[in-house]
């Protein structure tokens, strides 16, 4: 018995090893019948371009000591690994390359001809090896001439390899810094309190309110707004002047502290510079791209009515309109657009869809604009007022309208979630949404 189930085990193993095998074996053909034919198979360390002189160091490219855009050289190192050979050419040099566009890449030449006759292909040269060749990645461009596609596409590689050296050079500004920490990040903004986002823990100080939380994914929202800071150009820290302190970014990690002051530049122009005062490196920024100095902590968070822990996936819901002395039980259909059972009353339909996207944050009204804390005085006003309350997925809800904005109020947990609302029409009242 020990002997069959050893050899069983045995079996097995050379089962598994087998179909590993195979499934590797297969996906590594895959792999390289896909880039077989590419001219340029080799990891791209080096180019020489009609503008620029370009090496890439630890995965950045670099002019000298000039750091050049990480996504321009992406885009060429992508543009020519789609080159692909259709078939080696011989004949003279001169017939197909009449008006040569000539670059290196890892120190050897290449040479772009003309489009071959059939505008299907192209020529190209490997040193004094002639090639007709083919882009097989998709084009930027759309038309409905599919035989303008081809040279559409070298048009492009061209294009992309000739740009002058001031469209190479890198904007984003957190590129200069591949190494920046990101654990804690403190923000301080003229008028506003300073806060801090943990990006470790995913959370803010100070902390949102209860029934509030933080925004699921704080790194990659704080992330997407460092990718949108753009700079002019960097400036001498030297000889800089500043005028006036607006901010500061800090960010922190166990082992290190960068800090961002943003400064305007004078008191005639809207211009900002970011410095760096530990680094001594001082940037000119684009305006109308600092919004990670200027976003309030709510903008961190999740500013939902009903909490994401109580809000329920469905296809039928029921909520109860109460005010005054008219009460109804509405059920609400999950389908497009929204639908609405109700006895004794007929639906304003449009008006109804209305104050459902509010309550349920659909559509534009995905997050309240604020959240604020309900005080003792607020809760004993709401409710000694004529509002329309509603009960919907254990929380108790009030209508509130204020001049040029609707409050949600959440009794249940205990804040107000301010939408701005100038459309005087809706009153948020029982008689708005139910005849």
């Amino acid at each position: 018995m020990k002997k069959n189930l050893v050899l069983f085990g045995v079996l097995l193993v050379l089962l598994v090893a087998t179909y590993f095998f195979q499934e590797k074996r297969a996906e590594r053909e895959y792999v390289e019948s896909q880039t077989r034919d590419r001219v340029i198979t080799q990891e791209i360390t080096h180019l020489k371009l009609p503008n620029v002189e370009a090496t890439k160091k630890n995965g950045s490219w670099y002019s000298g000591d000039v750091l050049l855009s990480h996504n321009t050289f992406k885009q060429i190192e992508k543009k020519l690994s789609e080159v692909s050979r259709v078939k080696d050419i011989q004949g003279e040099w001169a017939t197909y390359f009449p008006h040569p566009f000539q670059f290196e890449v890892n120190h050897e030449q290449w040479t772009i001809g003309d489009l071959s006759l059939d505008k299907q292909a192209f020529y190209i040269a490997q040193g004094k090896k002639i090639m007709l060749a083919e882009i097989v990645g998709e084009s930027t461009h759309l038309t409905q001439d599919e035989t303008e596609i081809a040279s559409i596409k070298l048009n492009e590689l061209v294009t992309a390899l000739s740009k002058p050296m001031k469209d190479m050079k890198e904007n984003q500004l957190f590129r200069f810094y591949p190494n920046l920490p990101f654990g804690q990040v403190v923000l301080e903004t003229e008028g506003s309190l300073p806060f801090e986002l943990d990006l470790i823990k995913n959370e803010t100080q100070p902390t949102p309110f209860p029934g509030i939380s933080v925004h699921k994914d704080l790194k990659g929202k704080f992330y997407s707004l460092l990718t949108q800071m753009t700079l002019k150009e960097e400036v001498d820290f030297k000889t800089l002047k500043k005028f006036k302190q607006m901010g500061s970014i800090k960010f922190i990690d166990p082992k290190n502290t960068v800090v961002w002051e943003l400064w305007l530049k004078d008191d005639k122009s809207a211009d900002a510079y970011i410095v760096d005062p530990g680094g001594k490196r001082a940037f000119l920024m684009v305006g109308g791209t600092l919004r990670a100095f200027f976003i309030h902590l709510q903008d961190y968070w999740d500013k939902k009515v009903i909490p994401p822990e109580d809000f329920k996936s469905f296809t039928r819901t029921d909520a109860e309109f109460v005010q005054g002395d008219k009460s109804a039980k509405v059920t609400i259909l999950n389908r497009e657009p929204l639908a609405f059972e109700v006895k004794g009353f007929k639906v304003e339909q449009q008006r109804m869809e209305q104050l459902i996207h509010f309550i349920f944050n659909l559509g534009p009204q995905d997050q309240a604009d604020r959240i604020s804390n309900l005080s003792k005085t607020e809760r004993q006003q709401v409710l000694s007022e004529n509002n329309l309350r509603i009960e919907v997925m254990g929380q108790q809800l009030v209508l509130w309208r204020k001049a040029q904005e609707l409050i949600v109020v959440n009794l249940t947990q205990g804040f107000k979630a301010h939408f701005n609302l100038l459309d005087e029409n809706f009153r948020g009242t029982f008689e708005d949404v139910l005849k």
